[in-house]
């Protein structure tokens, strides 16, 4: 409850304008996460807008039991010549997703926030694509961009070096505990991480602790089961030796953005939010 309060006075929720739509209304969070900060703001808010965030909200064009209204905008999902031309203009024949240059005969155009999901057919909502990129776009709009639970709003974003430290610190415990048939105290931590000072060693001795709990306990009932088995594997704990994801998902025949989105959740678990990223997105596969 605590850090609810912290949060919502860091937000000034009691100065806001409180929402129409339910999910902000009476979660007090957008389902729609971090994309509502790539969301157009509207010059003139109406009944469509987003009395928090200010943008033009899709939850209102969606039809499905968190909506308040049941209206749905009259759009296509057909993209119009006008707007394609306008597109690829502005992002100058590249590729969102691979920034490669794409030829005329392999240039696709795609939905950022999807129909299905009240994404419009207009120049903000529309990004220009290769062929293949568009082929391998994710299925998993809701696990890649909703959050899964308001804490995730709570966290403040921090960077994903934070992974790599982790990473380095369950490295170090499989090859001590390997060595010695013991697992490492805050002392060996120390001598490891030797110029590091003893509140950070603490706290790098704890979060080891956490995550060796984690994966010698159950599968949580919120995580699909094959993907807790991935990530045991890219964690170290099926062989005592830390794997790169593309390599687990070659193993186990797990989309690799699959997992990035699961370990992003584990690392939310553990106290950190990552933002989701292109960039990022990008980095992870190399951790």
């Amino acid at each position: 409850m605590r850090e609810i309060q912290k949060w919502a006075i860091e937000i000034n929720w009691d100065k806001r304008i409180k929402a129409v739509c339910k999910p902000c209304w009476e979660l007090k969070y957008c389902p729609y996460g971090l994309l509502v900060e790539d969301f157009p703001l509207k010059k003139e808010r109406d009944d469509h807008s987003c009395r928090i965030f200010g943008h033009d909200c899709p939850v209102f064009y969606v039809s499905e039991p968190l909506t308040e209204t049941k209206e749905l905008r009259n759009i296509s999902r057909n993209i119009q010549r006008p707007v394609q031309f306008r597109v690829m203009k502005r992002d100058n024949q590249i590729c969102r997703v691979c920034g490669q240059s794409v030829r005329d005969e392999d240039i696709e155009f795609d939905h950022i926030i999807p129909f299905s999901k009240g994404g419009s057919s207009e120049e903000n909502n529309i990004r220009l694509l290769c062929s293949n990129c568009n082929k391998k776009k994710s299925n998993n709009f809701e696990d890649e961009y909703l959050v899964r639970n308001s804490s995730e709003h709570m966290m403040k974003p921090i960077d994903l070096s934070i992974l790599e430290l982790l990473l380095d610190s369950m490295d170090f415990y499989h090859e001590f505990t390997n060595n010695n048939h013991k697992t490492p105290d805050i002392e060996d931590f120390q001598e490891a991480f030797y110029n590091s000072d003893n509140e950070f060693i603490e706290i790098i001795n704890s979060v080891t602790s956490d995550i060796v709990r984690f994966f010698q306990s159950d599968v949580p009932t919120e995580m699909n089961k094959g993907l807790f088995r991935a990530l045991k594997m890219r964690w170290g704990f099926k062989d005592g030796s830390l794997h790169y994801i593309e390599e687990v998902s070659e193993k186990t025949k797990i989309e690799v953005e699959k997992i990035i989105i699961e370990e992003k959740y584990f690392i939310q678990l553990l106290g950190w939010n990552i933002p989701l990223s292109k960039n990022n997105k990008m980095k992870w596969k190399n951790f």
